[in-house]
């Protein structure tokens, strides 16, 4: 005769409890998110594996995090409410004490080198203090990813949709994102997301676009710009920002001279044999407005991290 264990599942778990402590199995990393990636034509999500913790601050991340800033602050001094979306979101936030940033250094050549500079010009200075806020003024530690500047510069009646694929950094961008309520974070196909978010925009938003994959896919630097095109043609009054790396090769690089506004900026220094050499970031929709303070800050950063600048 078959006996019934009493309370089996408080059992297991106490059997699970003891297994994790005498090492039969490994803990999971991070727990499942109560609403899985869905799925692409009933196939699984593809989750790459690039882990920006080891690239974060570094001067492609200036270039980028200055222009996030730069064009919301001219956005919000207008009535209009925003919806910020963001396609490939990351962690949110990054410990430069910790190991990947350790290992790499980047950050020390980026963020690092504006960090005590004076005179800056207004745009830079201002992603200067913003980081500086994020470490009470103190040596630099932690590292705003764009989610927290923009989360940061948006005004209470703003929203922000946050897309991201990977498990890990997903559950470190809900822990970011917590304190700023009027922020939406999926763990989803930033393409597939922001599709969505854009076929159903809350009433009178003007929208916000970040396209910033990782480029482990070649496809991105087509796709990536396509994808652009669309979502104006399906928004006309909305803008988005494409980030892109610029290569020692050309192939696969985005064509800095096809449609959108670019500031290219092609680094002085940068590591022996690294296919990335510098960074883009183009401008889709009507930025006829923004001109003259995006070329200033285009300015500022060529003379800091251009290998044409002079830097200082």
């Amino acid at each position: 005769m078959t006996k019934s264990l009493p309370r089996p599942c408080i059992f297991m778990k106490g059997l699970r409890s003891i297994a994790l402590k005498i090492g039969l199995f490994s803990a999971p990393r991070y727990r499942l998110r109560r609403r899985p990636a869905p799925r692409r034509n009933g196939a699984s999500p593809l989750v790459l594996s690039y882990q920006h913790g080891f690239h974060a601050g570094n001067p492609a991340d200036v270039h980028k995090h200055a222009f996030v800033l730069a064009l919301l602050s001219l956005l919000i001094k207008k009535a209009r409410p925003l919806t910020y979306v963001e396609s490939h979101a990351g962690r949110g936030r990054y410990d430069l004490t910790g190991a990947q940033a350790r290992k790499t250094g980047e950050w020390q050549a980026g963020v690092g080198a504006l960090y005590d500079q004076a005179g800056l010009p207004t745009p830079l200075s201002r992603y200067r203090d913003v980081v500086a806020r994020w470490n009470r003024g103190e040596a630099i530690e932690q590292y705003p990813g764009s989610p927290c500047i923009a989360a940061g510069a948006l005004r209470r009646r703003d929203r922000l949709q946050l897309f991201e694929a990977h498990g890990q950094e997903f559950e470190a961008l809900e822990a970011a994102m917590a304190p700023y309520r009027q922020a939406s974070v999926q763990r989803q196909d930033g393409y597939d997301g922001m599709l969505e978010a854009f076929s159903n925009p809350a009433p009178h938003h003007r929208l916000i676009g970040l396209i910033d994959p990782s480029y482990e896919l070649k496809e991105d630097f087509e796709r990536a710009p396509a994808f652009a095109r669309r979502l104006i043609e399906m928004v006309p009054d909305a803008l988005i920002m494409v980030w892109y790396p610029v290569l020692s090769s050309s192939a696969g690089e985005i064509d800095g001279s096809g449609e959108g506004w670019h500031s290219v900026v092609r680094f002085r220094a940068h590591a022996e044999g690294h296919r990335m050499v510098g960074s883009g970031v183009a401008l889709y929709g009507d930025v006829e407005d923004m001109r003259r303070p995006i070329k200033v800050l285009d300015r500022g950063l060529q003379a800091y991290f251009s290998e044409s600048g002079s830097g200082d």
